[in-house]
């Protein structure tokens, strides 16, 4: 790694540090900006509280908001960001100030002298060409003689190994630095970016969660188009962008699910039953709300005949006008379930009837090891929390996913 780099890297990672470490300290004194003639004022002051003329009670003293409130004033009277203040006219001896440098170029050679951007630093000295020592920049009024003023400055806490040197404190001519903050306006700025990137970051955290999640296979079920252990990348569904026919959807389980493994013959037996809260689950839609849905011999028939209709009793009834049409319809070749006496036998051969309104017929494309609507029926749409697009994980399964299965359509004469 180049010095150029490494201290780069060092100066982010001390800015860092810095800004949590130090932005609850104390605020530079008052007297510290002032001129000779105000401090000694202000020194009578202090007099006068420590003998009591001017004594004030602990409830008075400011808290840790009105403190962080305090300097949030401070810091915007001087201004954020590229109106920030510079305060190299005003820039005192026992100011802790912070160097602030956006040309690469410059910023390197600074930093060969031992001024690193964004690191606080302690003014030391202030000296003329001639050397006659000043107490602030303010007690010179010509600024082309303050452009002549040697600055002696050091950190104001220890640096990294690679970063510190043996010569602090180091001279530098403030004039050489593009921008010098005080510590209360960086650090206050510094955070405002730290909390304004935080944000943004939990902003997009938070859409993410809301409109997208990754889920894992953790059964054979989906098989051919899932293995155990893939990771699949949902996307939410928003109406109208509802699941279709063939899509493969993430929902939470409805309650004739559990009603179902709780009637199981292994539930009855052994008094135990498969835990489904928390859970999600992933199946392909087979038939939507109001389609004429059956199962025969495990294999789901869904009439999709244009001849075929609901009656007021929502029942299937074929046209009489239309009779002599064939019928079509959609089947999903899943095959008969692993163990079948689990289940009432009612569930792999169901007579064909109309899905309820806002209900999907789902299935897994291994019925051999899926339990789903052939068992426990419809699922309400209001379960669904969206579509599975793509397999992420492993890579060698990375790709979209299968949107067809098994199923396919048939016409059949009558």
């Amino acid at each position: 790694m180049t010095r150029i780099t490494a201290l780069r890297i060092g100066v982010l990672l001390v800015t860092t540090t810095n800004v949590v470490r130090s932005f609850s300290s104390s605020l530079p004194t008052t007297s510290s900006v002032l001129v000779p003639s105000q401090r000694k004022l202000n020194q009578n002051k202090h007099l006068l509280r420590s003998t009591g003329s001017d004594k004030r009670s602990d409830s008075d003293s400011p808290n840790g908001v009105d403190n962080f409130r305090n300097k949030f004033r401070d810091a915007a009277d001087e201004g954020f960001g590229t109106k920030a203040k510079n305060v190299f006219s005003t820039m005192t001896v026992g100011d802790t100030i912070v160097p602030i440098c956006g040309n690469l170029a410059l910023r390197q050679i600074l930093a060969n002298k031992g001024v690193y951007a964004g690191v606080e630093y302690e003014v030391c000295t202030l000296t003329l060409p001639d050397g006659t020592q000043l107490e602030s920049m303010k007690d010179v009024a010509n600024e082309k003689q303050r452009e002549d003023i040697a600055a002696e400055i050091k950190p104001a806490y220890k640096l990294r190994d690679y970063l510190e040197r043996n010569d602090w404190p180091v001279k530098v001519k403030p004039v050489e630095v593009p921008l010098w903050l005080s510590k209360t306006t960086y650090e206050a700025g510094t955070l405002v970016g730290t909390l304004s990137v935080s944000a943004f970051y939990i902003t997009i955290a938070a859409v993410l969660a809301l409109f997208v999640r990754f889920a894992y296979v953790p059964s054979p079920s989906m098989q051919p188009a899932l293995n155990p252990g893939n990771v699949v990348f949902v996307t939410r569904s928003i109406w109208p962008m509802t699941p279709s026919i063939g899509d493969v959807i993430l929902f939470d389980p409805p309650a004739s699910l559990n009603a179902a493994i709780a009637s199981s013959s292994v539930a009855q037996e052994n008094g135990a039953t498969l835990p489904t809260k928390g859970q999600k689950f992933l199946k392909r839609v087979v038939a939507k709300d109001q389609e004429l849905v059956g199962v025969k011999n495990g294999n789901i028939v869904v009439d999709v005949s244009s001849n075929t209709s609901l009656n007021q009793g929502n029942e299937a009834i074929v046209d009489d006008e239309f009779e002599s049409q064939p019928k079509k319809f959609r089947v999903d070749v899943v095959g008969p379930y692993a163990q079948p006496d689990v289940f009432p036998s009612s569930s792999w051969d169901r007579p064909v009837e109309p899905l309820r309104k806002n209900e999907l017929f789902v299935a897994g494309d291994n019925g051999f090891r899926s339990v789903d609507s052939r068992v426990w029926g419809g699922l309400p749409n209001k379960k669904v929390f969206g579509v599975a697009r793509w397999v992420m994980w492993p890579l060698n399964d990375f790709g979209p996913i299968d949107s067809v299965g098994q199923i396919s359509y048939i016409n059949k004469s009558n």
